[in-house]
């Protein structure tokens, strides 16, 4: 190999060496300033939410004894009617409720229009949870709440038209009253039913 020759690979090679040193570095993944999901650690909350999608998460052993027998006349009265009684939740830990509350708050007021790139793994988390637990965006769940205390339940409850108990025409709420219960904001949560304290059920 002649002199040239030589030269002229090593002017090739530093050139090489040097457009590989000159490429840039490939830039981080973006970053989510939202923080995740705080970690659930109450063994009855992890219970119930391991339970998620199944007749396992609805509690109703731990329903207040009154609650609960207002719950199993409401169940038999709508039937009689020709009416559809779905339970889909009762007694709930505050552990669990306040989990709750966090999946609604973090969807509704930090991701649910998070439109930022690094974000969208953790949306999509979030939006999938807040839709397994069958939470609405009109109502957000309160940490003290009926549930809480064993005085609540929800249930889905579909009357036909013209529904009649004892040849006396009659609705979801008609009945609800009948057997002790009420629905305390039909607008924004029409599944949640209250125990009516002692004395304040019509005649």
């Amino acid at each position: 190999m002649s002199l040239g020759q030589s030269l002229g690979y090593t002017f090739v090679y530093l050139i090489l060496c040097s457009v590989a040193v000159a490429q840039p570095e490939l830039a981080p993944p973006p970053r989510c300033s939202v923080a995740a999901l705080p970690a659930i650690d109450d063994p009855e909350a992890l219970a119930f939410e391991a339970s998620v999608g199944t007749t396992e998460v609805v509690d109703t052993a731990d329903l207040t004894p009154a609650t609960a027998r207002a719950l199993t006349r409401f169940q038999q009265v709508v039937t009689s009617a020709g009416g559809t009684f779905e339970l889909k939740s009762a007694y709930r830990p505050p552990a669990y409720q306040d989990h709750l509350q966090a999946v609604w708050d973090k969807w509704m007021l930090e991701l649910r229009r998070n439109l930022k790139k690094g974000c969208q793994a953790l949306r999509t988390e979030v939006g999938e949870d807040f839709a397994r637990h069958h939470l609405m965006e009109s109502q957000r769940p309160v940490s003290y709440s009926d549930h809480t205390r064993g005085v609540g339940f929800d249930a889905t409850v579909i009357m036909p038209a013209g529904a009649r108990l004892k040849m006396r025409r009659v609705s979801v709420d008609l009945l609800a009253l009948l057997v002790g219960v009420r629905r305390p904001d039909i607008l924004h949560d029409p599944v949640h039913f209250r125990l009516v304290p002692s004395g304040r059920v019509p005649g």
